[in-house]
């Protein structure tokens, strides 16, 4: 993995390259989709941090190993996932499986009267008095790495600051009744000028039920305040739980990314995907903090795709008109799923229509069938349908499609999925 990208300079093998440039001179579109992908570089990790994901001691070792749980412990939002550890039973590796939608959750800035503070709240405490909070939530945490972990993001984790003016700014308007705070973020101001936070300008004051104005901004009450979700759109929604991957609270995709096409006037926007492929490549002028995540960046990158393919669902059902779901008749595919055919007309109601591009959806199922049997029909009888995961240019798939070609046997290589 030797062979830079000439737009962005991050590092790939050669059979990464577009099929066209593989032979002559490599180019690259998986990265940045040939330069037009350009985003801030992230800043190396702070240097305790690069120690503690690097190093060869029983303490880094360790936090490696229990990484997941020491960002979760200093993390402002939780995860409301359900997580499915059964087929974690061996000694294979760790699998971040789940089950159902994923999505981050965000309390009030102070606990409901009896309980323990916890995320965010912590934030607004004492550091010592956080730190005994944690330790006593998380025993078999190191005491020393946990301090460490504490102190470098109180230092260098922008949404530190911004939460504890955020209590500032709530606490002297303690003579309101239900007030919250709506944090919005503008990519069009310079975040370096909230590096201490001394300015009113990063939240505006929402007096009464303060409902949420926008779904990519984030409202924060003082207290007995419900659990809010942080919208997956918002920019703070992967900094604010992956905070060891994000050390000083980057940015994270957003609406308002654009692609670099200068010869358009209105640029398309970044996607989800694209912006995250961008980001967990290799760039050998940066330190790899998310690569080198381990078990968090498992779980990072399923929470990630999750959101990209719920938005992508999102996107076909308020588009049903532009893919034409009104060619499919929704009367047609009750009386195809019904077993016996006989329909329950109060049934019906507003079907939602997956097009065939969408992987794994019953018409890319249905059409990927349909392109099973036409090989059948082109081919006659068949004698052998084999379905595998592999790739048609490895040595041993090669010298067997050799064969069969001498042998005069017909193979058909079927692609199962264009990803």
């Amino acid at each position: 993995m030797n062979i830079c990208c000439d737009h962005c300079g991050a590092l790939h093998w050669v059979e990464e390259a577009t099929a066209k440039s593989r032979d002559n001179s490599p180019r690259f579109g998986m990265c940045c989709n040939h330069g037009q992908v350009r985003l801030p570089d992230t800043e190396d990790p702070p240097h305790a941090l690069q120690q503690l994901l690097s190093g060869d001691t029983p303490q880094t070792r360790e936090f490696r190993e229990n990484i997941c749980q020491d960002n979760a412990a200093l993390a402002f939002t939780s995860l409301g996932v359900a997580i499915d550890d059964r087929i974690n039973d061996g000694r294979g590796p760790y699998v971040f499986r789940i089950h159902g939608e994923l999505c981050h959750h965000v309390g009030s800035l102070l606990p409901v009267e009896g309980r323990s503070p916890a995320y965010a709240q912590l934030y607004i405490y004492d550091p010592r008095a956080a730190l005994e909070q944690q330790m006593q939530c998380n025993t078999n945490l190191r005491r020393d790495t946990m301090e460490l972990l504490q102190s470098m993001l109180e230092q260098n984790h922008f949404y530190s600051g911004v939460f504890k003016h955020a209590y500032e700014i709530l606490e002297r308007h303690g003579d309101i009744q239900d007030i919250a705070i709506n944090l919005c973020v503008d990519h069009s101001r310079d975040r370096r000028r909230y590096n201490l936070p001394t300015v009113d300008e990063l939240a505006v004051i929402l007096p009464g039920d303060g409902q949420r104005m926008d779904g990519r901004d984030i409202i924060l009450r003082m207290r007995d305040g419900p659990l809010m979700r942080i919208h997956d759109r918002h920019p703070a929604y992967a900094p604010l739980h992956y905070v060891l991957l994000f050390p000083r609270g980057e940015d994270g995709w957003s609406w308002d990314l654009k692609l670099h096409q200068p010869d358009r006037n209105q640029p398309k926007r970044i996607s989800q995907t694209r912006f995250y492929a961008y980001r967990i490549q290799h760039h050998p002028n940066f330190f790899p903090t998310i690569l080198r995540g381990g078990r968090l960046f498992q779980q990072y990158l399923v929470d990630m795709w999750a959101s990209s393919d719920q938005n992508r669902l999102n996107y076909f059902i308020m588009n049903q008109n532009q893919i034409r779901a009104s060619l499919y008749s929704g009367l047609e595919d009750a009386v195809a799923a019904a077993d016996d055919g006989n329909i329950d007309l109060n049934e019906l109601g507003q079907r939602i229509i997956l097009p065939s591009s969408y992987i794994g959806g019953p018409r890319n199922m249905q059409q990927r069938f349909q392109d099973s049997m036409a090989v059948a029909r082109y081919y006659k009888k068949v004698d052998l349908f084999i379905t595998m995961t592999a790739n048609p240019h490895w040595r041993e798939i090669q010298k067997l499609y050799y064969l069969a070609r001498q042998r005069k046997i017909n193979l058909t290589w079927l692609p199962v999925s264009s990803r």
